[in-house]
C-alpha cells in the first residue's frame, strides 16, 4: 500500500491521481473535510473527472451537518482497505489529516469516542484558553500533543475528558505496512499556492457554495464548516466584512492549518519527503513502490 500525505495545496491530490493510474490503484481519502456533501469548492474536493478516472473512496458520505469522527472513519477506512484487497487491487491513501493517517496506518485502537450534546454546548461558551488550560488537568497527555490554537480539536478532547472523567485511552494494533510519501515545496511556494486557491475559490464560486449550505440550515458553527473559509464567506454573505477581508481571512486560516498539519507529519520519520519545485516525484515513488 502507497500513502501520500502532506499540506493543503502541495499538490498531493493531482500526485496521487497519476500515481493510481500508474499502479492500478483506488483511492481512499484521508481528509476529514471530504467527507462532507456539498462542500466541494472550499474543500478542493477531487473533481468528478479525476474520481471518473480512479475510483475515490471515503468521500461524500455524509452531510455537514452529521458527526464524523476518527473512529467512524477508522471503521469506514478499514472496510474499503478490505474491499479494495478483495478486488485484488492497491490501495493508495492520500490526505492532509495527520490523525486519521495515523489511526488507519499505525494501528492506532480507538475506543468509541463518547459526545455529548448538552456538555459540548456548555464547552462551547467558555473562552478558548481556559479550555486548553481544564483539558491539562483532566488530560495532559492530550494537551502536550496539541495545537492549543487548533481550538476545535482542543474541545474535542475536553469534552470526552469531561464525559468520561479520564483521559483519551490509545493502544496500539498492528501497523499495516505502507510507503509513505510526503509532498513538501518549500513555505513560500505552498503560501503562494494557498493564495492562488483561495481566489479560485471566489471565481468557481464558493460565495454560491455557502450560500447553499447556510439555506439548507447549515450552521456555520458546526465542525464541518469551520475549514477553509466557510465562515468567513458566510459572514460576507450577511454584509458583516466586504470580500477582500473575507479572502485574508481564509488564507490567514488555511496558512495556519497548513502548519498544522506539517506538525503532525514531522513526527514519521518514515515518510520520504518530495520537493515537487524540484522536479516531478512520479517516478521515484514509483520505484519505491515497486
Amino acid at each position: 500500500m502507497i500513502a501520500i500525505v502532506g499540506p493543503t495545496a502541495s499538490g498531493k491530490s493531482a500526485l496521487a491521481l497519476r500515481v493510481a493510474e500508474r499502479v492500478g490503484a483506488e483511492i481512499v481519502s484521508a481528509d476529514s473535510r471530504l467527507v462532507y456533501r456539498g462542500m466541494d469548492i472550499a474543500t478542493a474536493k477531487p473533481t468528478a473527472e479525476m474520481r471518473r478516472r480512479v475510483p475515490h473512496h471515503l468521500i461524500d458520505i455524509v452531510d455537514p451537518g452529521d458527526r464524523y469522527d476518527v473512529f467512524r472513519f477508522q471503521s469506514d477506512a478499514r472496510a474499503a482497505l478490505a474491499a479494495i484487497r478483495a478486488r485484488g487491487r492497491v490501495a493508495l491513501v492520500v490526505g492532509g489529516t495527520g490523525l486519521y493517517v495515523r489511526a488507519l496506518l499505525d494501528g492506532l485502537e480507538l475506543a468509541a469516542l463518547p459526545h455529548d450534546p448538552a456538555v459540548r454546548e456548555r464547552l462551547e461558551r467558555e473562552e478558548a484558553n481556559a479550555r486548553y488550560e481544564r483539558l491539562g488537568a483532566l488530560d495532559p497527555g492530550s494537551a502536550a500533543r496539541l495545537d492549543p490554537r487548533n481550538t476545535r480539536r482542543v474541545l474535542r478532547y475536553l469534552e470526552i475528558a469531561t464525559i468520561t472523567g479520564a483521559p483519551v485511552r490509545r493502544s496500539r494494533g498492528p501497523e499495516i505496512p505502507a510507503l509513505r510519501v510526503g509532498v513538501r515545496p518549500p513555505r513560500e511556494a505552498l503560501v503562494a499556492a494557498i493564495e492562488r486557491r483561495v481566489r479560485e475559490m471566489v471565481a468557481a464560486g464558493v460565495l454560491e457554495e455557502t450560500r447553499g449550505l447556510v439555506a439548507r440550515g447549515t450552521d456555520p458553527r458546526l465542525p464541518s464548516m469551520s475549514a477553509h473559509g466557510y465562515t468567513h464567506w458566510a459572514a460576507h454573505l450577511r454584509g458583516e466584512i466586504d470580500l477582500e477581508n473575507a479572502v485574508a481571512r481564509t488564507t490567514r486560516d488555511v496558512r495556519a492549518y497548513s502548519r498544522r498539519q506539517m506538525t503532525w507529519f514531522r513526527r514519521d520519520l518514515r515518510i520520504r519527503w518530495h520537493d515537487p519545485t524540484e522536479g516531478d516525484p512520479l517516478e521515484a515513488i514509483l520505484e519505491a513502490a515497486a
